[in-house]
């Protein structure tokens, strides 16, 4: 080890001398270290709340929808779990002066449960409720609210329907047999029949089928796959696409932001070290003089930043990660000290967080490159220094 990085050390570590640099060094370290924990508490926050939304809505959304297709050779697809039949329409749901346009599913009761989420979600009532009563319709509890239906109510569905190159109005009456609570926006605009009964007014010619992927994120690969060979393919992200692609966007916008702030607070180490360099002048002339090269000067002082950045990055992380692991917990006990709730008017009644070791170890290393790029202007400066008249004016 090079007797450079020991100089650097004893210069970053030492308790003595200008009170003035102690300080701005500490405030360069906890600057930095709040500064990384923030940005792993928000990407923590903003990966749960990603992948809450991914399980709420395309856990119950088709993954894939095929027409023209036989199920076998759906079935034999790679990635594919499970198929089943399937239907989708827009509709309108009448209750006396109330209604609410919503998408109608037609889906088979018996494979619901491969095929989505909302049966282990259900409030009341029971997936199978359809199969029983042909008639029956599931709505989402905060779209049954709107209505004002309770179970058992009827309520008017009136499907546009294209024929013949006409366009039709097809009404008939459901009964509300159960609701589900997926907490999310599909709570408001997702009805379910049976697709034997949806299928009555749809009157399409060709079957239309669900395909239920083990990876969601395959759908548009499965959906470029089938296209030319089915009459008509669809995915996921036709409709729900910008939505996510709009969160990831918000997640890096985030990242962003908060890695400037780091920068921001990073910053402090070039005042730390620029007044280290004034202040080690003599030291460094007398190095200088017994054959130190500048290289070795501007080591020196990378060296005593970058360790400055490396206990701001470790503060960070051992504030952050804790942190982020009990963000319900402490938002819950700010929540009973200030009163109000941060999460009111929205789906969620917690702050979710998903903690990923790629995001942690990106945010450590953009952190740390980020002290360490502040490290070289100072550093280059005190490798500027001539020994000769430090010497003469000391």
């Amino acid at each position: 080890m090079r007797a450079f990085f020991f100089i650097g050390v004893r210069y970053a570590c030492s308790r003595r001398g200008n009170k003035a640099l102690s300080l701005i060094t500490w405030v360069s370290i906890i600057g930095l270290g709040l500064g990384v924990a923030a940005l792993i508490v928000v990407t923590s926050v903003m990966n749960g709340f990603e992948t809450e939304l991914k399980r709420r809505i395309l856990g119950a959304v088709p993954h894939v929808v095929v027409e023209g297709l036989p199920k076998n050779q759906l079935a034999g697809l790679d990635n594919v779990i499970t198929v089943s039949r399937f239907s989708s329409q827009t509709a309108l749901l009448v209750n006396k002066s109330l209604s609410r346009l919503v998408a109608v599913y037609g889906i088979e009761p018996v494979a619901e449960h491969q095929m989505s989420i909302i049966p282990n979600n259900m409030v009341y009532g029971s997936i199978h409720d359809l199969e029983k009563d042909r008639s029956g319709i599931l709505l989402g509890t905060s779209l049954a609210l709107r209505l004002g239906l309770a179970k058992g109510s009827d309520v008017t569905v009136i499907l546009p329907i294209l024929r013949d190159g006409n366009l039709r109005t097809e009404i008939f009456h459901a009964t509300l047999v159960g609701t589900f609570s997926l907490e999310s926006e599909l709570d408001y605009t997702l009805a379910l029949m049976n697709f034997d009964s949806l299928s009555k007014f749809t009157n399409k010619n060709l079957l239309s089928y669900r395909l239920r992927l083990d990876e969601v994120f395959n759908a548009p690969a499965v959906t470029k796959e089938l296209q030319g060979v089915a009459l008509h393919v669809s995915d996921w992200s036709m409709e729900h696409g910008d939505f996510f692609r709009a969160v990831k966007m918000e997640k890096i916008m985030m990242f962003i932001l908060l890695l400037l702030i780091v920068a921001i607070a990073s910053f402090t180490i070039v005042s730390s070290l620029s007044i280290a360099v004034k202040e080690k002048k003599s030291d460094i002339a007398i190095l200088r003089s017994c054959g130190l090269s500048k290289y070795n000067v501007t080591s020196i002082f990378m060296v005593q930043g970058t360790l400055i950045g490396v206990f701001g990055v470790i503060l960070g992380a051992l504030v952050g990660l804790p942190l982020a692991y009990h963000i319900t917990e402490v938002v819950s006990a700010l929540e009973s000290i200030f009163g109000g709730s941060l999460l009111a008017g929205t789906y969620f009644n917690s702050i979710p967080s998903d903690i990923r070791l790629t995001d942690i170890g990106i945010i450590i290393l953009a952190s740390f490159s980020i002290s360490v790029f502040a490290t070289i202007y100072p550093a280059y400066c005190a490798s500027k220094l001539k020994p000769v008249e430090i010497l003469r004016h000391s």
